[in-house]
């Protein structure tokens, strides 16, 4: 696995340096006010792509948060991907000023990947789990228990970035992707979790605790 690591994702090194170099084009022009745009505009990518470190919770039953952003949804679906079973749905919407930085919800391995091309649907409507572009990732514990993290590209994001190949083994609270400029992760969970969080709580990706797989 690349687990690109820095204070701000590489990913975003590329755009940044996209607006600064035309930044410094139009000041040596002149166009002062086209390069303060600019300025702003490196600025914005430069926070969006921030790579923050977290405490992440110790407790090996604790499922922690793959992303910043707000919780949207908690329903019992049945998770299509890999297992055709019935499992406890978290749905976590980042907006554009949210960290985009997914981290691993559970130390565990990487059993399977599947890409799921798709639309581009507002990333907090419930259609956009079934039907936008997504990449769920098939996750194993030493315990046997299995989850899905399902990354979804919303209306303004168009790539999903991940750092993961199979056979990979992580631990909770590593880094494993991102998805650009807004959008949604789905955590599936076996429906013994005990889910902690509600519906309108904001989450801090690596640090708040989604659930426990057993009794806390």
């Amino acid at each position: 696995m690349t687990n690109p690591r820095s204070k701000v994702a590489v990913e975003g090194l590329q755009y940044i340096a996209f607006f600064m170099l035309f930044a410094w084009i139009t000041a040596f022009f002149d166009y002062n006010l086209f390069s303060l745009l600019l300025c702003a505009a490196a600025c914005f990518v430069l926070y969006f792509f921030r790579d923050p470190d977290r405490k992440t919770p110790e407790d090996p039953y604790a499922v922690i948060a793959p992303a910043d952003g707000k919780v949207v949804a908690i329903e019992r679906n049945i998770e299509e991907s890999f297992l055709n079973r019935e499992m406890v749905c978290v749905s976590i919407f980042l907006s554009i000023t949210d960290c985009h930085i997914n981290r691993f919800p559970i130390t565990g391995r990487v059993s399977a990947t599947k890409y799921i091309p798709g639309r581009f649907h507002k990333a907090y409507l419930d259609l956009a789990s079934s039907e936008n572009e997504r990449l769920a990732t098939l996750v194993e514990t030493e315990d046997k228990d299995q989850i899905v993290i399902v990354q979804i590209a919303g209306i303004i994001a168009r790539r999903i970035v991940s750092y993961l190949s199979l056979g990979d083994r992580l631990q909770k609270g590593d880094r494993f992707g991102m998805i650009k400029f807004g959008s949604r992760v789905d955590l599936y969970l076996p429906t013994k979790c005990e889910v902690s969080v509600k519906v309108g709580d904001k989450t801090r990706g690596g640090e708040t605790i989604i659930g426990w797989l057993r009794e806390k």
